[in-house]
């Protein structure tokens, strides 16, 4: 079932960064963003979470022009860079503690027993409940981050590179409990990367992004055969770096 579209989408600042892109996410499918840095991939994640509004073209949810302020729980933006999520003056333990209260109305027992469980899923250790966000690593934030979006269970997850600050084996643990949110709540995800072996392994379909425009496509083996060079170039450069 169509969950969300964009239809002629188009964002302008000084110059036009993406330019008139047509797209659609099912129920339970992960859609790859992926191009050269500059191409218009994190722009294209702020306007589908609704932190910046397009200049032109619609985004629907659900069939509906999207509301974001209705849809606040149902769609949910990670940043690439995670310290943009964190108030410097709140503890770790007080940002995972909001959705908890604010969308669930646990008592803190039970929402103090559902974070440890989240934080173990996210291989975090509740030794960090009582930190600020400056005394973690980017990676650590990270984490916290996935971990709070995980927390809301939205319908639509929009990833901004968001295993760029993680090592490989914490990458794979993060893509195998995405996976299993997409299996067992049939979340959809937008995922924005650089890794087109998270790409490959990870999405459904894949969009490549290039000056703005989508110019290809397709599952990850159908890109391969793509005569489109900028895509060949894209793909012998990932292969080339990994």
């Amino acid at each position: 079932m169509r969950l969300f579209e964009a239809k002629d989408l188009t964002k302008k600042y000084d110059k036009t960064v993406l330019n008139h892109l047509d797209f659609s996410i099912d129920e339970g499918e992960v859609v790859g963003i992926i191009g050269v840095s500059g191409c218009g991939k994190s722009t294209l994640a702020r306007l589908v979470s609704g932190i910046e509004k397009p200049s032109s073209g619609s985004l629907l949810y659900q069939g509906k022009t999207v509301d974001f302020k209705k849809s606040r729980k149902d769609i949910q933006l990670i940043l690439q860079n995670p310290i943009e999520s964190f108030s410097p003056r709140m503890k770790i333990k007080q940002f995972l503690y909001e959705p908890y209260h604010y969308f669930y109305h646990l008592n803190k027992k039970e929402v103090m027993t559902a974070i440890k469980k989240i934080l173990e899923q996210v291989s975090m250790d509740e030794a960090c409940l009582g930190k600020y966000p400056h005394e973690l690593s980017g990676g650590q934030l990270q984490r916290i981050s996935i971990a709070r979006a995980l927390i809301i269970q939205p319908q639509l997850l929009i990833c901004d590179e968001i295993t760029s600050s993680l090592d490989q084996v914490i990458q794979r643990d993060i893509i195998e409990l995405l996976k299993q949110c997409v299996y067992k709540y049939h979340m959809a995800i937008l995922f924005v990367s650089h890794d087109l072996s998270l790409v490959h392994e990870f999405c459904h379909q894949v969009l490549v992004l290039n000056d703005g425009k989508i110019i290809e496509k397709g599952t990850i083996q159908q890109l391969y055969k793509s005569k489109n060079e900028v895509v060949q170039d894209l793909l012998s450069a990932a292969y080339l770096n990994g």
